[in-house]
């Protein structure tokens, strides 16, 4: 699972980019990261990535073969652009299915990381005998997410009609996107 990182990426403007795995060194680069990104984006994450306490918890008890966080890194100054974290189950039932979270930063949106990210992601999960790699985005918060997910065969198989709230308390969609892995590349 390891022997694949760090490797290195060329952004939609040229800029370097490296992909590793988080590593316990990260906590300041992680919570400077996450604490850069829109409160209305951070308000929907399943834990608070900006808790200092948390975040030294979290990176401490790190079980890459139940969470697997990849993080973006720009090569000249070492700035984490972007994260993705696989999440999957000890459970025999749903071992074959992995669970993803992304996150990019906002200036760096446009450059077509969480794609490529995405992307890493799906390699990875063939790499690990996953079957499926299912994708939750909030309606109209992570709607970018999800076209760059559906660019890349994820299909959206349901919809939690006002799943989530949001910080003032409205209603959002929850859309679950899957993307149904084969065990070689012959899919793309």
């Amino acid at each position: 699972m390891m022997k694949d990182y760090p490797k290195t990426i060329v952004a939609k403007d040229g800029t370097l980019v490296r992909l590793r795995p988080v590593v316990k060194a990260d906590e300041d680069a992680l919570r400077k990261f996450f604490a850069q990104i829109p409160e209305e984006e951070q308000w929907f994450l399943r834990e608070n990535m900006t808790d200092q306490e948390f975040l030294r918890k979290w990176l401490n008890k790190m079980d890459y073969d139940q969470v697997f966080p990849i993080v973006a890194v720009k090569e000249d100054d070492g700035a984490i652009l972007a994260s993705i974290t696989l999440y999957r189950s000890a459970s025999p039932a749903i071992r074959h299915v992995v669970h993803l979270r992304i996150m990019v930063h906002p200036e760096y949106r446009s450059l077509r990381l969480g794609s490529w990210l995405i992307l890493d992601s799906v390699k990875l999960s063939m790499d690990l005998g996953v079957e499926k790699v299912i994708a939750e985005f909030v309606a109209g918060v992570e709607d970018a997410a999800g076209a760059a997910a559906a660019k890349l065969d994820f299909q959206q198989e349901g919809v939690l009609r006002e799943y989530v709230k949001d910080r003032q308390g409205k209603y959002r969609d929850l859309i679950i996107m899957v993307r149904n892995l084969h065990k070689d590349w012959s899919d793309f």
